[in-house]
């Protein structure tokens, strides 16, 4: 049986580990965004509908039965089944017509080199009021998956470009992004003289960020608790 612990320090996200899945210091929010391989947008209802259970981080730690290692997958599947168990949740899907952004070429040429063909892909992230990002080796879509995580609306990649690229962008935020499993930025004054993230894709790497509506697909959650430690 998955054990539940609360009041978890030193995070980290879902980790796998011969037949164990571990998981430090995650709000029931991200761990549905785990289980369910979701964005934080397309979770709705939570805030009325996880009662005593939103506002506490958990951690989580279960095995699989004869010591195989799990997939993904599998491991996800092992959070539904942990989420329905121990936390009683309950959720129904839905599409809703919502605000998105779609990412798309500027007037001007792309400023983007292409990647290495044998270039290693990890990107390089910095979460404080001066925001950063490197990559190596990304396509348009994980660019755009990035970018959800600062304009909190879904982005889709309209670009046209296919392949991986090499780039850097540099922009200013309001404020210091908070991460599970990240370890939390100085809060500091932003620096007004810096570009918002909308001016930096323009003028750094030749893109923008024009505002549409698209079909959405939520999970909307009905109903949740908070377990019981063991």
């Amino acid at each position: 049986r998955p054990h539940v612990f609360t009041n978890a320090s030193g995070c980290t996200g879902l980790s796998i580990s011969g037949n164990r899945v571990t998981i430090r210091c995650i709000s029931l929010r991200f761990l549905i965004m785990q289980a369910y391989d979701v964005k934080f947008y397309q979770i709705s209802g939570w805030q009325n509908s996880m009662t005593g259970a939103a506002d506490t981080s958990y951690d989580i730690a279960a095995e699989t039965a004869g010591g195989a290692t799990p997939t993904l997958e599998q491991a996800r599947e092992m959070l539904k089944t942990l989420l329905a168990d121990r936390f009683q949740l309950k959720l129904h899907h839905e599409t809703k017509e919502l605000p998105v952004y779609a990412l798309v070429l500027d007037k001007n040429l792309p400023k983007l080199k292409e990647a290495v063909s044998n270039a290693e892909s990890p990107i390089e992230f910095n979460f404080g009021i001066k925001g950063s990002v490197t990559a190596r080796k990304e396509s348009m879509p994980q660019l755009a998956s990035f970018l959800m995580n600062e304009v909190e609306r879904p982005v889709v990649d309209k670009t046209g470009l296919a392949g991986y690229y090499a780039f850097k962008l540099d922009w200013i935020r309001d404020h210091a992004i908070r991460i599970p499993g990240f370890p939390a930025e100085e809060d500091t004054a932003p620096d007004s003289g810096g570009p918002s993230i909308f001016t930096a894709l323009q003028e750094q790497l030749g893109l923008k960020l024009e505002s549409q509506k698209a079909p959405v697909d939520l999970l909307v959650v009905d109903h949740a608790e908070r377990p019981s430690e063991n």
